[in-house]
C-alpha cells in the first residue's frame, strides 16, 4: 500500500488548488459566496499551517488526522468560486481538479482509520506536560481582547475543559464517543495553535489588524466544527479575507511544490 501524503504535502496541494481556482476565476466578478469560499480556503490553509508548526510537524497525530479533512472540505468549496470554469479545459481549471482529487484521495486513504486511532490512543492518557490542551486556550486577560474574540475563546476554553473531563471518563476500548473526542481534540489543538501564533505576533503593530481578522475568521470556522458559536456568519468573516487571499495568490505565479516554501509565503509568517 502506498503511504499517504504527509500533512506538509497536503498543504502544498491545497495552496496550489487555491491559486489555480483564483486564476481560473479571474474573468468573473466573484459573488459574495464565491468570495467567502476563497477566504475560507485561505483561512483553513493558514490554520493547518499553524497546527503543523506548533504540534510537531509531520509527527503530529492531530495534523495527520485533521489536515486532510479541513483542506479537502475547503478546497471542495472552491467550486462555488469557479462556477462554470470548473469543467473547462483551461490549465488553471485542470490543475484545480487535479489537486482537489489528490486531497480527496488523501482523506480516504486506507490509513484514515489508523490516523484516527492515533489520536484516540493519545486521549487514553491524561493531558499534561507538553500537550497544548493541558493549558488554557489563552493567558491574555479578557479585558485585553476584542469582545468577539474574548467570547469565542471563552467558549473554546469551556470546550477544552469539557473534553478533559470527558476523557477522564473514557472506557477501556474505543467507542464512537472516543472518535468524537478525537475530532474535538484535534480541532481544539488547531485552535490553540492559531491563538498562540497570534499572541506571539500581536506586539507587531503593522500586523495587528490583519492578524486579528485572520485569527477570528480561522477560529470561527473551527468553532462551527465543534458546534460552538462563531464570532459571526462565515460568509462575512471568510469573505473579509478575499482580498488578502487574492493578494497572496498573486505573490507568485509558480505553483508551490513544498509546504515549507508555502509556509514562508503564507501571510503572517
Amino acid at each position: 500500500m502506498k503511504a499517504s501524503p504527509t500533512p506538509e504535502r497536503l498543504l502544498a496541494h491545497a495552496d496550489a488548488a487555491l491559486r489555480s481556482a483564483m486564476a481560473a476565476a479571474t474573468a468573473r466578478t466573484p459573488s459574495r459566496l464565491a468570495k467567502a469560499a476563497a477566504g475560507a480556503a485561505y483561512l483553513d490553509l493558514w490554520a493547518c499551517e499553524r497546527l503543523l508548526r506548533a504540534d510537531g510537524g509531520i509527527r503530529s497525530a492531530s495534523a495527520r488526522f485533521l489536515v486532510p479533512r479541513l483542506l479537502m472540505e475547503s478546497v471542495d468549496g472552491l467550486t462555488v468560486l469557479l462556477g462554470t470554469e470548473l469543467h473547462r479545459a483551461s490549465r488553471a481549471s485542470a490543475e484545480y481538479r487535479r489537486r482537489a482529487r489528490l486531497l480527496g484521495e488523501a482523506m480516504w486513504h486506507p490509513d484514515h482509520e489508523e490516523r484516527l486511532m492515533a489520536v484516540v490512543e493519545r486521549l487514553s492518557l491524561p493531558l499534561y506536560g507538553d500537550d497544548r490542551l493541558s493549558r488554557p486556550m489563552t493567558s491574555v486577560r479578557p479585558m485585553s481582547l476584542p469582545t468577539a474574540l474574548h467570547r469565542m475563546l471563552d467558549d473554546l476554553e469551556r470546550e477544552r475543559r469539557q473534553l478533559i473531563d470527558d476523557c477522564a471518563l473514557s472506557e477501556g476500548s474505543p467507542t464512537a464517543r472516543d472518535w468524537a473526542r478525537a475530532d474535538r481534540y484535534a480541532l481544539l489543538t488547531a485552535a490553540a495553535a492559531c491563538v498562540d501564533d497570534w499572541q506571539r505576533r500581536k506586539g507587531h503593530r503593522q500586523h495587528r489588524l490583519a492578524d486579528l481578522t485572520r485569527l477570528v475568521g480561522a477560529l470561527s470556522r473551527l468553532a462551527v466544527r465543534l458546534d460552538r458559536e462563531p464570532a459571526g456568519p462565515d460568509a462575512e468573516l471568510s469573505g473579509a479575507l478575499f482580498d488578502e487571499a487574492d493578494l497572496y495568490c498573486r505573490t507568485s505565479s509558480v505553483v508551490v511544490r513544498t509546504a515549507r516554501s508555502a509556509a514562508r509565503q503564507l501571510a503572517g509568517v
